[in-house]
């Protein structure tokens, strides 16, 4: 690059941060904004198989995560079934991984701001930010990685409109036992409740897609899962919204120009199916590094669509399909009595971990089916 160029990254979540770090090592002058990180945003807290494969840094976390092996899926009648994963996932505090993520930033170079973005113009130069401490300053480039209710978004793409899904987690010190996780399809929708064990704590929350649980129904559902499994201990949820790939409008095509890109939740990357973002966070991070190179975010849509496209696709077809209380139930209450479709099971909980072909899925898991000890009730 013939100058630095100055590059404003709003966001220090898992994408901004990780943006940041990747731009500075390739030698623009960030500057990183936002007025919490590092902080626990209400969150599960997953780190996928498929996450831990594509950003393999994320092993410097070490003790801070707690290995998954296993996932106990609860059908909405109350069967359920344990299902060993062919790769362990793993588990962090959203602190735990907003620190690492800051801490690797300004290692690389980036200056952070903690304060956030009010406003951004557009001026010939490029962009002059306007921040919440009074300050202003210019920069060529901008990223908004300013999660699900981005500030930034409507300005920048009016026409993406990400499906926003609501959730609710706390925070409790009792739950599911180590080495396992609970996901709790609920009655009647296509929503449901998870138990994450952490280093300190457990991650027990609650999703739902718009219009089919308020903020009241997710908060039952949570408690109702505590009464059944780890007595009253009083929780106190608090609320997110989930930015998904069902775009209600838009697409990978309005998600960057020249100037700017849009990364993560606010973009509307997240796994459709299970909510999951933190991988499509960091992997939209990436893209975005390697388009910059080529002198501004142009081809990042491109990269996008071809990183994003076959799993938010397969993604769609696990929820039409698969995410119906019959459904549901009957491929729990199957998988112990039969060994093909705890096998089916397996391969499914396996491809939605690792983002990979449920054909391939169920081509690896089948030899390994007579061996699998399925445990129901």
């Amino acid at each position: 690059m013939r100058s630095r160029p100055d590059v404003a990254v709003v966001g220090g979540g898992p994408a901004g941060s990780r943006a940041a770090e990747l731009l500075a090592a390739a030698g623009a002058s960030v500057t990183l904004l936002d007025p919490r990180v590092p902080w626990e945003k209400p969150c599960g807290g997953g780190l996928t198989a498929a996450a831990l494969r594509n950003t393999p840094e994320l092993e410097e976390l070490g003790a801070a995560m707690t290995r998954v092996h296993e996932l106990v899926v609860v059908a909405p009648s109350g069967a359920k079934v344990s299902v060993p994963l062919s790769t362990p996932w793993s588990v962090v505090s959203r602190t735990a991984l907003s620190a690492w993520g800051l801490e690797r930033a300004r290692a690389a170079g980036a200056i952070f701001r903690p304060t956030g973005a009010r406003r951004v113009r557009r001026e010939a130069h490029g962009w002059t930010v306007e921040t919440d401490d009074g300050g202003v300053f210019r920069a060529q480039y901008l990223v908004a990685a300013d999660g699900a209710a981005s500030r930034l978004r409507p300005m920048l793409a009016p026409r993406l409109h990400p499906r926003l899904d609501a959730a609710r987690v706390a925070y409790p010190q009792a739950g599911v036992e180590r080495g396992r996780a609970v996901f709790w399809f609920l009655p009647g929708a296509r929503a449901y409740a998870w138990d994450f064990p952490r280093p300190l704590h457990h991650s027990v929350g609650a999703v739902a897609p718009p219009k089919t649980r308020d903020r009241a129904a997710l908060d039952r559902a949570i408690h109702a899962y505590r009464q059944q499994s780890a007595g009253p201990e009083p929780l106190t949820p608090a609320g997110a919204a989930i930015g998904t790939s069902l775009w209600r409008s838009g697409g990978f095509d309005d998600m960057a120009g020249r100037e700017w890109v849009l990364l993560g939740d606010a973009a509307g990357l997240a796994d459709p199916a299970t909510g999951e973002g933190i991988d499509y966070a960091l992997r939209s991070a990436s893209l975005a590094a390697r388009a910059f190179t080529s002198g501004g975010f142009t081809a990042y849509p491109a990269l996008a669509r071809a990183a994003f496209g076959s799993e938010v696709r397969r993604a769609r077809w696990v929820i039409r399909l698969i995410y119906r209380p019959r459904v549901i139930d009957v491929l729990v209450r199957g998988a112990g009595r039969s060994r093909k479709v705890s096998a089916l099971l397996r391969a499914l909980a396996d491809a939605v971990n690792e983002h990979r072909s449920l054909m391939a899925a169920i081509a690896r898991t089948q030899p390994k089916a007579k061996e699998t000890a399925w445990r129901s009730s």
